[in-house]
């Protein structure tokens, strides 16, 4: 059985918007860094499409800059 992650459970860790003040990212998101990013982050994300010249996909925003490090050196 696998431990619940009460930071997922009881908050809305993913907006629907993105503050100005979030962190971007240029790694493309997956299904496996999302669910990496539900399980072992604690923070708010916003994920957007990137607009450029090339298609690379979703891209995650983060709250805390740490946790955008975090994610950019575990998948890019």
């Amino acid at each position: 059985m696998h431990k619940i992650n009460l930071h997922t459970w009881h908050q809305q860790r993913q907006l629907d918007y993105c503050p100005v003040h979030f962190i971007s990212t240029n790694t493309p998101l997956t299904t496996e860094s999302k669910l990496w990013i539900l399980e072992r982050l604690t923070g708010r994300f916003f994920v957007h499409e990137l607009l450029s010249l090339q298609d690379i996909g979703p891209c995650p925003y983060f709250e805390d800059s740490e946790e955008a490090v975090l994610y950019e050196l575990t998948w890019s």
